[in-house]
């Protein structure tokens, strides 16, 4: 997707059918109310020249369209409704889809208050100016109409309609700039507010012990009179340049109504074409108001959609591979990966393997470099120079769907869905039967069934009464569930109390010979059952090998005494 309307293209074409539904109802709807006013002014002249019978027929059929042009308003309305949702569900799916695809490097271009109103305002606008779009053109179909009729009955009516409709049009066309930017400006202040009012209830632990409360308010209440500002002089904008056209088109239709009655006078014109000028030129008032309307919403679509496709421009493009990916082996390959800042890289010129159906450590000093690997395998960012392959394929080649499926990987951040334990784990593994004969496995079943609610338990709510020590066994029992080919155990393993480290280790013992494991961390009973050790130290591989031959390093020893 090279520009903002790819991204819509796609959305439209996935949503096709409401916008044909939406179109043929919008045409009839539009039609009838084209036919009414001369199904009234037919019945007026049959009453002026005394031809009742005539005229009560042709009340009987205006009011027949009356009817149906009742009802086609509501399936209209229908129809905006299924064609608006179906835009939102396909507009948040995109959006969705591509912050996954995001590193993490690009998506921390976004603050939080940005970020949420791109994916629920920006997104309300791009779906109901489309939604809207087609009932627009209509009117703009229905204005041309409304001016050849007016020639037609007039040629001095028909010139003063396009004089007039020519100075609507240049009002607005004038106005665009400024409405985009009164838009982008409120927008600005709309995320700012946002972003501050979501640190408020993040921090309110903090707030509250240092006593910063007015501080805090103080900043609420002024992004908020920005806002406010913005806002308002936005709306006051887009009105004035919006009713300068429709007072215009008023002062016309009065002009042009005197001028009838100086026609009907003079025996050139009929009572009921006065009467069809009156109701079309009501009609010319809501459909240069739609245009105003139009040009006001194709700036704010304008600003949405490119706010909206910064979550696409920075996400990856997926390479799907039209072969199955046929591995011989999972063995991984770090091979002069620099990645970080150049100049204080997190890997400089790294090469090593991580050796397939085997245990793997990466051992190492605090920010010597551990966390790279990590962000390297699983996708968050990209190394600026070298390749890192799997089973010889570079991993920057793998679909993402695939390549998820076949690496996972959990640190020591417990962090679970506000959903029951048996939802949380059921997101990666939904046999529960599977599920409880894991968490027996790794002895925390009986924590879980003597709580309240067992397995039904919410997580991060009131009731949740786990222990440490359980909810990083519960993070762990979500890997195994997962069963992945590549597992990667970030700094977790450390964190668990000595019995619980051995039964997860005697579980990754049995599981090996089916996995390529990966783990970071410094304990040294971890260490010791590990087939292969990658020692980092500032940020190079300085040695890779067994326990045996790693342990004799002596920046091995200064890290586990560290």
């Amino acid at each position: 997707m090279k520009r903002p309307s790819d991204a819509t293209k796609l959305v439209l074409k996935k949503s096709r059918k409401y916008i044909i539904f939406r179109g043929i109802c919008s045409l009839i709807y539009r039609g009838l109310a084209m036919i009414t006013p001369i199904l009234f002014s037919m019945a007026v002249d049959f009453v002026t020249a005394e031809e009742y019978d005539k005229a009560v027929w042709i009340a009987i059929v205006a009011i027949l369209t009356v009817v149906i042009f009742r009802v086609f308003d509501v399936i209209c309305t229908f129809a905006w409704h299924k064609m608006y949702n179906c835009l939102y569900d396909n507009y948040t799916r995109l959006g969705v889809n591509k912050v996954f695809d995001n590193s993490m490097y690009s998506l921390s271009r976004f603050n939080v208050g940005e970020f949420l109103n791109i994916m629920s305002t920006d997104i309300n606008v791009m779906a109901d100016f489309y939604c809207n779009l087609i009932m627009r053109l209509i009117r703009i179909f229905e204005v041309l109409i409304i001016f050849v009729y007016f020639f037609i009955i007039d040629l001095y009516i028909g010139i003063a309609g396009i004089v007039m409709g020519i100075i609507s049009i240049s009002v607005i066309f004038l106005s665009s700039k400024k409405i985009e930017e009164l838009n982008k400006t409120k927008l600005d202040y709309y995320d700012n507010r946002n972003t501050i009012v979501n640190e408020f209830l993040l921090s309110i632990c903090e707030i509250k012990a240092f006593n910063i409360f007015n501080p805090m308010k103080k900043r609420i209440d002024d992004s908020t009179q920005e806002y406010s500002k913005s806002y308002l002089k936005q709306r006051v904008g887009e009105d004035i340049f919006k009713f300068s056209v429709v007072g215009l088109i008023e002062a016309c239709r009065w002009g042009m109504f005197i001028y009838g009655i100086y026609l009907i006078s003079i025996g050139k014109m009929e009572m009921g074409s006065l009467l069809i000028i009156y109701n079309y030129f009501t009609q010319l008032v809501d459909g240069f108001s739609e245009f105003a309307t139009i040009n006001i919403g194709i700036r704010q679509l304008k600003v949405s959609e490119n706010r909206f496709y910064q979550l696409i421009i920075y996400s990856h493009e997926k390479l799907l591979l039209e072969k199955k990916y046929g591995f011989k082996n999972l063995n991984i390959k770090f091979k002069n990966v620099l990645y970080g800042d150049r100049e204080k890289p997190f890997l400089k010129n790294a090469s090593f393997d991580i050796k397939g159906n085997s245990i793997n450590t990466v051992v190492g000093v605090s920010d010597s470099g551990k966390c790279g690997v990590v962000d390297l395998l699983l996708k968050l960012n990209k190394q600026h120079e070298g390749v890192i392959t799997i089973g010889g394929l570079d991993i920057q080649d793998i679909d993402f769907d695939y390549y998820y499926n076949l690496v996972s990987c959990i640190d020591i951040s417990d962090k679970f869905l506000n959903m029951s334990i048996k939802d949380n784990l059921s997101l990666v593994n939904d046999n529960f039967e599977h599920i409880v004969y894991m968490c027996k496995k790794l002895g925390i079943h009986d924590d879980i069934s003597q709580l309240k609610y067992g397995y039904d338990t919410v997580l991060n709510s009131n009731d949740d009464h786990l222990k440490p020590n359980t909810k990083i066994m519960l993070n762990i029992a979500r890997i195994l569930l997962k069963n992945t080919k590549v597992m990667i155990f970030d700094e977790v393993l450390d964190s668990l109390n000595n019995d619980s480290r051995k039964v997860v280790l005697e579980l990754l013992n049995d599981m090996k010979n089916n996995h390529t494991i990966l783990i970071i961390d410094n304990n040294e009973s971890v260490l010791e059952i590990s087939d292969h050790i990658i020692l980092i130290d500032e940020n190079e591989v300085i040695e890779t090998g067994n326990y045996n031959e790693i342990s004799k390093n002596k920046i091995y020893k200064s890290v586990i005494d560290e």
